[in-house]
């Protein structure tokens, strides 16, 4: 999977979990902070992969910078499938199945052919956009 295709389907997972906003008014208080929290942490992650690959834009052969993009972009799917079972409850099994599936298609991907094909600060675009709508995902479960 090129990072193009993986950041694009960050965003859109990240689109229809902010569509889903209504099930919020539903969620206790406790589970809304918890989903929060996790998409607080997505963003942040995205934030430090985006990072990253500015330094890698610079030099591409930055080794640390690689690795830590590697590593930051890996614990996204963990972050998403925890926010995925604390909404599982309140999911209809259509919208269960379009998650699970979409989570599925953010498989690991090589990361230095990615930045290769295209550069990296296209891509450190597109995490930015992602992260922007995690952080409001956050806003939108605390007002």
């Amino acid at each position: 999977m090129r990072l193009a295709d993986y950041a694009q389907r960050l965003s859109d997972l990240a689109r229809t979990v902010n569509r889903w906003l209504a099930l919020a008014a539903k969620i206790d208080g406790q589970r809304r902070e918890k989903v929060a929290l996790y998409a607080e942490e997505v963003a942040a992650t995205l934030a430090r992969a985006a990072g990253s690959l500015t330094v890698l834009e610079g030099d591409p052969h930055d080794l640390p910078a690689l690795l830590a993009a590697t590593r930051e972009l890996g614990r996204i799917s963990g972050y998403l499938e925890t926010i995925v079972a604390t909404l599982e409850v309140d999911l209809d099994g259509r919208k269960r199945a379009g998650v699970k599936r979409r989570l599925e298609h953010l498989k690991p991907f090589d990361l230095e052919a990615a930045i290769r094909e295209f550069g990296a600060f296209r891509h450190a675009r597109r995490l930015a956009s992602a992260e922007g709508y995690f952080r409001a995902l956050a806003d939108t479960l605390r007002a």
